[in-house]
């Protein structure tokens, strides 16, 4: 099965149907979507789809890039595209197999297929976590359990490497939002996250490094293994390997077995197949790599940069609105910085639309697992609004959204503490219950998004004193009513009222003088005085 030429996607048209494809098909205007049999799948194979376009264009300047967004090319002219890389992309055969290593050897061991599914031995609640039933796979769901593994591999034992972004790491999407609610096609999701060349360069690289193009640098299963074992192995750095090896990690040493294939059904998908896989080789000591950051990806960012920059992961309470400054703007303390894709198109691709007069709105899609070691505990999906904010208000703008969250966490936080005071007299005793500073969140979560759209409309000292007054009652008057909601009607068993009132007292007094409220309080009288 070649991957660039043969119809084993799965995609969906316009007036609803659903059916194979090729990958040429992403450039017909009726196409609207890329279906996958798991979540995790579906985010793997648009990543996929965007490093096979990066592979084909490599654009040089975005001038380049709008000329293809307002007029895509055809299907032939992306085949021709795409016809230089085909041969690196059979699943089998003598050469180089996909995402697998060229040259297996006998000590590779032997495991079950479905071990390359993330979620495999993990006890957690995942929707798609079933893996005792999946004992084989079709070609088309192995390609894309492969792939996946590679880009999101957590640890998986002595010598199993991680990703390239480290283990569990979330990716960053945008998905355009045309006017009138227009659907967009395929190919409008997948070119909006599309960068030019030099926006894929790492840190400390130069336009040297883009001009050896010999496919073993960028694709890593073209060539033997670098493998990285303690006396012999060497870490893969950024100056080891092409920029577009970011979209083809292959941390893992895995090769399909296809002499043990069979025909059956695919415990995934459900299709009938001539070649169902149920095994395959491993070895550890794969690519080992240091210091890249993946231009989809957030990063934590050590101050002092003594440390290399860490990957923002999945985390127990899913992805919302605290999340959101961290995931577009940025935080000005780069704890984390948004991805590479983000900031190019915040900064730069957004502009040169309005510039042309055609305003761009796009949201974040944001995914991945939170994996604990080698077991995936959840994972997260979601989409964040993106907001446009000028290059001189953005530290202001960032200021604000920094506080009103700091708001945020501390009554969270306070809401937590007074529900167990009221539930126990030995509260400090007592395992957390996430839900219920994870109730707050959720309650919140339009209230905040209609002061960020005032506070990046008009930075004024009125409307941020207004912002900060409306977020401090609505954050007060929702913490209040959640402690009863958690707490009142539980008297029959033998809770003291006493405590129930001394807690919700203190609950009162610190949503108006812990630090964060006292300081944007203060700003508000100022602003009172003021005027």
């Amino acid at each position: 099965m070649n991957l660039i030429n043969d119809p084993w996607l799965q995609l969906g048209w316009r007036d609803g149907r659903e059916g194979p494809g090729r990958l040429v098909d992403v450039v017909d205007p009726d196409v609207v979507a890329l279906l996958a049999p798991r979540a995790d799948f579906r985010g793997a194979m648009y990543q996929w789809m965007l490093g096979v376009l990066q592979l084909a264009f490599q654009l040089e300047h975005e001038e380049d890039w709008q000329d293809m967004w307002f007029i895509p090319p055809d299907k032939a002219q992306l085949q021709a595209r795409l016809a230089p890389w085909a041969e690196f992309f059979e699943l089998a055969g003598d050469g180089p197999r996909f995402m697998q290593d060229l040259v297996p050897g006998d000590d590779f061991g032997l495991k079950d297929i479905r071990d390359l599914l993330i979620d495999q031995g993990s006890n957690s609640n995942l929707h798609f976590n079933k893996p005792d039933t999946i004992n084989g796979l079709c070609p088309c769901c192995a390609a894309q359990a492969l792939y996946c593994l590679q880009q999101n591999a957590p640890s998986g034992g002595v010598g199993h490497r991680v990703s390239m972004r480290g283990g569990g790491p979330l990716t960053t999407l945008l998905e355009p939002q045309l006017e009138a609610g227009a659907q967009p096609s395929l190919w409008q999701r997948l070119w909006l996250n599309v960068l030019p060349l030099d926006q894929l360069l790492q840190p400390g690289g130069d336009l040297a490094g883009l001009e050896d193009q010999r496919p073993a640098r960028i694709l890593p299963w073209v060539a033997p293994t670098r493998t990285s074992e303690k006396n012999t192995g060497s870490p893969t750095g950024p100056v080891d390997a092409h920029p577009l090896q970011a979209y083809w990690g292959m941390p893992r040493r895995i090769r399909l077995v296809w002499e043990s294939a069979r025909p059956g059904t695919c415990d995934l998908c459900g299709a009938q197949t001539e070649t169902l896989l149920t095994q395959y080789r491993t070895k550890n000591y794969g690519v080992e790599y240091q210091a890249w950051e993946h231009p989809l990806t957030p990063y934590y960012h050590d101050p002092k940069n003594k440390t290399l920059p860490l990957s923002a992961k999945g985390q127990k309470g899913g992805i919302g609105y605290r999340h959101w400054l961290g995931l577009t703007l940025g935080r000005s303390d780069r704890q984390p910085a948004p991805a590479r894709l983000m900031h190019y198109y915040l900064n730069t691709r957004a502009y040169e639309f309005m510039r042309i007069g055609a305003p761009l709105e796009a949201r974040v899609w944001v995914f991945g697992f939170d994996c604990d070691n080698m077991k995936a505990r959840s994972w997260y999906d979601a989409t964040l609004p993106v907001l446009h904010v000028l290059p001189e208000r953005l530290a202001g703008v960032q200021a604000d959204v920094g506080s009103l969250l700091e708001v945020a966490h501390e009554a969270a936080r306070q809401l937590h503490t007074a529900v167990k005071g009221a539930w126990c007299d030995r509260p400090k005793d007592m395992n957390d219950e996430p839900a219920v500073p994870q109730s707050l969140w959720a309650a919140t979560e339009n209230l905040f998004y209609q002061q960020l759209r005032q506070l990046a409309a008009d930075d004024s000292p009125a409307t941020r004193a207004a912002v900060f007054k409306t977020w401090l009652a609505g954050i007060r008057a929702t913490a209040l009513r959640l402690f009863e909601d958690w707490s009142v009607g539980e008297y029959e068993k033998g809770w003291d009222i006493k405590r129930l009132v001394d807690a919700r007292q203190r609950l009162e007094r610190e949503l108006l003088f812990a630090k964060p409220m006292k300081q944007l309080h203060t700003y508000i009288k100022q602003q009172e005085v003021t005027t």
